[in-house]
């Protein structure tokens, strides 16, 4: 699938090489577009309200020609989720999100259960600080043996398996909100987690 990369504002603290990826669409959400920037990163559109960009980056983002849209400031929609809805077909997309982070709680609570209600969530990856955090329903995971790792369950879980980890399951069924399968430990350098139904979010 092809990729795509959402900068929100906030910091930016992730050292993940994002070069390393090619990336189709490239979305700057306001001030976020500075991240892009200083990953040398070039954004195919910006967008937003524009209330947290500053004016020598909008005016730097206007001389580049890059695709601009504006939204005004008392609107239904976040600047992210606003982002989320103009990526085409996302659902045959793999979406990078960067930044977002250390702002104001509301915030990050907001993109958090903003993903997990999209259809395409399971394609979405946040490089929050240091971590990574996916929403899956099946996935392989290669870590360093004596990784920690959380399975936070967005949904209920049925029959959810996981293994090569400290605490493994075996087609346990797990109500949304459980606490019961979080701060966990590799014990090998690849875990293996998937459910026959439900959502959840790995965080590593």
């Amino acid at each position: 699938m092809n990729n795509v990369l959402i900068s929100l504002s906030g910091n930016c603290s992730t050292s993940y090489e994002l070069k390393e990826l090619t990336f189709d669409e490239i979305i700057g959400v306001d001030n976020g577009t500075a991240h892009l920037f200083d990953r040398s990163l070039i954004p195919s559109k910006v967008l937003g309200d524009f209330d947290s960009i500053t004016p020598d980056l909008l005016e730097k983002v206007e001389n580049m020609n890059i695709d601009l849209i504006g939204y005004e400031p008392n609107k239904d929609k976040t600047d992210f989720e606003l982002s989320l809805d103009s990526i085409n077909e996302p659902e045959e997309k793999n979406i990078y999100i960067i930044g977002g982070e250390e702002g104001e709680i509301d915030h990050l609570f907001s993109i958090f259960s903003l993903v997990i209600n999209y259809e395409f969530a399971t394609n979405v990856t946040w490089l929050y600080m240091d971590k990574t955090i996916i929403f899956r329903n099946n996935v392989s995971i290669f870590l360093n043996e004596g990784s920690k790792f959380s399975v936070v369950p967005i949904t209920s879980l049925n029959s959810l398996t996981i293994s090569g980890a400290k605490w493994n399951l075996n087609e346990e069924n797990i109500e949304a909100g459980s606490s019961k399968t979080l701060r966990n430990e590799s014990v090998e350098n690849q875990i293996m987690i998937s459910c026959n139904e439900g959502l959840f979010s790995v965080i590593y």
